[in-house]
């Protein structure tokens, strides 16, 4: 049906999906290759992490129970080094720095500047609490937790969270294969001679883009997907005919660009597939998808900005269905409303929870108590001027979650 004679709402979409063959294979792969993989299974805390206390400062590893006092210098742990051989005993300290385990008997850091060195001895004039300066052993996750569900793409801090609390693998799904055809006489397809360009725009020929669009949208905002192919075909339908039955045999799913319109060029109602023709977009209007074998073929317009708007609304929720997508990255800089006061003299990046509301995007601070990403429920993480800010101020948040609703009518 040509999609003049009746538009549809965007929120249909939802009903082809159950004609969607969604991805099954699954595959097992190193946690710093994951980024924009989907997780195929929830990714779960093997152990608890630390499972020592860690220092959260350069300093002075002590017993808390023997502050203030004079401690005698016994040894040195850095970050990286695994030294449970040393121990310390009544008035001891090691020395520390940040991410190291602390040593048997310690459970306290003194921060550097806050002694006064006397030789192989540091004067602690100052009372300490129990893992002051330090990440206590589970603090930064508890054997089961689920740190990733199933269906997250993986964004690079997940993968900072897990690589940090030693998860050094992940089943993921394998990304969704897709093919993309340019349509058009007019289209010419760089490398060109950009002067020979320029005097060919003016003849009428047109710089191929849309598709470039396409792809450039894909690999920076759906990393699930996969672009493997683009071509650029002429106006003849059989050419185009010839490269959709090649991509549907190849790949999971196929997008055309150009000879969209209800004209003799109309490639996708020359197709006959069916589907959904037209949606009550502007602009896009002719932007359709069908499903041949489990596999969607989406058909957009050859200008840019009509396709892009189209796959936005059409071909990414399709997509996400296709690649088993439950919560999808996030967009990068954007800003929201804080929830609540936050004070500090120095500037502060704090890891947020972002929901949408009526007013727009609200930023709701996690109380984290030390600096890993392992936080399930952060979205983003906000950035605090020097002396804080009040709850309704609209801060930047750097969001790596996706809270829109796509394939919805509201999105």
């Amino acid at each position: 049906m040509r999609y003049l004679s009746g538009l549809n709402p965007i929120a249909k979409v939802v009903e082809i999906l159950p004609q969607v063959k969604r991805i099954s294979e699954v595959e097992r792969v190193a946690t710093w290759d994951a980024a924009g993989r989907v997780a195929a299974r929830d990714v779960i805390a093997p152990h608890d992490y630390p499972p020592f206390p860690r220092a959260a400062y350069d300093g002075y590893a002590v017993s808390s129970d023997a502050t203030p006092g004079r401690f005698r210098v016994i040894g040195t742990v850095l970050v990286g080094q695994y030294r449970r051989d040393l121990e310390v005993r009544g008035n001891e300290a090691v020395y520390v720095t940040v991410g190291a385990f602390l040593p048997e008997g310690a459970d306290a850091v003194v921060p550097e500047e806050a002694v006064e060195r006397e030789g192989e001895y540091v004067v602690v004039k100052a009372k300490y609490e129990k893992y002051a300066n330090a990440d206590a052993p589970g603090s930064y996750v508890r054997k089961g937790l689920v740190l990733l569900s199933q269906g997250t793409v993986v964004t690079p801090f997940d993968v900072v969270g897990l690589l940090d609390v030693g998860i050094t693998t992940i089943y993921a799904y394998r990304r969704v294969k897709v093919g993309i055809i340019a349509t058009g006489d007019e289209l010419i397809t760089p490398p060109i001679d950009p002067e020979v360009a320029a005097e060919l725009v003016m003849r009428g020929k047109v710089i191929e883009s849309t598709a470039s669009l396409v792809t450039w949208y894909i690999n920076t905002y759906m990393p699930y997907v996969s672009v493997e192919e683009k071509v650029v075909t002429s106006d003849k339908h059989e050419e185009v005919r010839a490269y959709v039955e090649k991509f549907l045999e190849l790949y999971d799913a196929v997008i055309i660009t150009g000879g969209a319109g209800p004209s003799e060029i109309d490639h996708f109602y020359k197709l006959g597939f069916g589907g959904l023709r037209g949606f009550r977009m502007k602009p896009g209007r002719p932007t359709s998808v069908a499903v041949v074998n489990g596999k969607p073929v989406f058909g957009l317009s050859g200008y840019p900005i009509s396709a892009l708007h189209g796959v936005i609304r059409i071909v990414e929720p399709v997509l996400r269905y296709m690649a088993n997508v439950t919560k999808a990255p996030g967009l990068g800089w954007l800003y929201a409303t804080i929830t609540q006061d936050l004070h500090g003299e120095m500037a502060q990046i704090v890891r947020v929870k972002l929901e949408a509301g009526e007013g727009g995007l609200y930023a709701k601070p996690i109380k984290a108590k030390h600096h890993s990403f392992t936080e399930p429920e952060a979205c983003g993480v906000a950035l605090i001027p020097p002396g804080g800010v009040k709850k309704g101020d609209i801060v930047p948040v750097l969001a790596y979650r996706d809270v829109r609703r796509l394939g919805s009518a509201s999105t």
